[in-house]
């Protein structure tokens, strides 16, 4: 871990040596008018990338009033799966708390919370294709028929390596049907995805963890009520999060919230119930019921909108996105929803 003042020498500069030269804004982003930005982007990236492949986790702890450049850092912490912490002052009591969490020991064998030079596989049957991850890691290249062309997030490849893991570090795995034809997929027949991650425990430790999970085939478009019944909102708004988080790193602001739109709406179309030219008759699942609150507020929060934020506000808001799990999603949603 290293602490950062803002970069003004090659390489991986941000900003120039003279005061009258500003940091970046989103402004500069979209006008495609930072000198510094696109070389410290690709430094870091191979940066990131070589402290992955050999293991090591690069945390970030950023304190000060003004920017450091955590924008074009932020591969550091998300190759790695490494901690960002950003704040006003090292003197600060949130930062300090947050430092002391970083090295929080268990309460039966006095070891770290956190696992070390991790590996994540998964293999399915033959009716599914992996498409990709979406969270801290980089690929390992490998192989294998389960493998779609289609990536999506991290894709490509059938095995990860994670630097760091802690007790909320989380990973979306996304699959797609490799053959859409419902006579070709065996009907009530149970189709097993299998989950297998390799780490060293601070103990020094090499352990495996195994999960396996199956589910029955059913036809979409006969069996709908059977598909609505299994629908986690906690989990499905997780990982709508992550993809809108990946496209506005790539895609301009209005055409995230647009794609966002879109996708609710076939969900609604899918899954409502409804009169034509009734907008008071539709109706959800029980299930369901919460999912359009949930992107309400996604598309109105700062993980997905710049305003009043600088690009190093927004990188850390977006990779606290990709990292935590499932409940902390939902906490964060919740203190959105009271803010409202």
């Amino acid at each position: 871990s290293c602490k950062f003042y803002k970069i003004v020498m090659r390489p991986g500069m941000v900003v120039g040596e003279s005061l009258k030269d500003p940091i970046r804004s989103h402004h500069d982003l979209e006008k495609d008018s930072c000198k510094f930005y696109k070389k410290a982007c690709k430094h870091y990236d191979i940066l990131a990338k070589r402290a992955a492949e050999n293991g090591h986790t690069v945390d970030i702890f950023s304190c000060a009033l003004d920017q450091t450049g955590l924008n074009e850092m932020r591969f550091m912490a998300k190759y790695t799966g490494g901690y960002m912490v950003m704040g006003d002052s090292f003197n600060t009591s949130l930062f300090k708390q947050s430092f002391q969490k970083v090295f929080a020991k268990d309460a039966q064998n006095n070891y770290f919370k956190m696992g070390f030079n991790a590996t994540f596989e998964v293999k399915c049957s033959q009716e599914l294709k992996i498409n990709g991850v979406l969270g801290p890691c980089i690929s390992l290249n490998k192989r294998s028929p389960s493998v779609s062309d289609n990536e999506i997030g991290t894709g490509g490849t059938c095995s990860w390596k994670i630097s760091g893991l802690d007790q909320s570090t989380s990973l979306a795995v996304l699959f797609e049907v490799s053959n859409q034809q419902a006579s070709n997929i065996p009907q009530g027949q149970p189709g097993a995805i299998q989950f297998i991650t390799f780490y060293q425990h601070s103990s020094g430790q090499r352990r495996v963890r195994v999960t396996t999970i199956a589910r029955h085939w059913v036809d979409g478009a006969t069996n709908i009520n059977h598909v609505a019944a299994s629908f986690d909102q906690e989990a499905a708004a997780a990982v709508m999060a992550r993809l809108a988080v990946q496209k506005s790193e790539n895609d301009d602001g209005p055409d995230v919230l647009r794609w966002l739109d879109r996708m609710l709406i076939r969900v609604c179309q899918k899954f409502g119930e409804f009169h034509k030219d009734d907008p008071n008759s539709f109706r959800f699942p029980d299930n369901m019921s919460l999912y359009p609150q949930f992107m309400f507020h996604l598309r109105r929060s700062q993980f997905l909108q710049v305003f009043n934020n600088s690009p190093d506000e927004s990188s850390y808001y977006r990779y606290i996105h990709v990292h935590i799990c499932v409940q902390l999603y939902i906490c964060m949603y919740i203190c959105m929803y009271t803010e409202h």
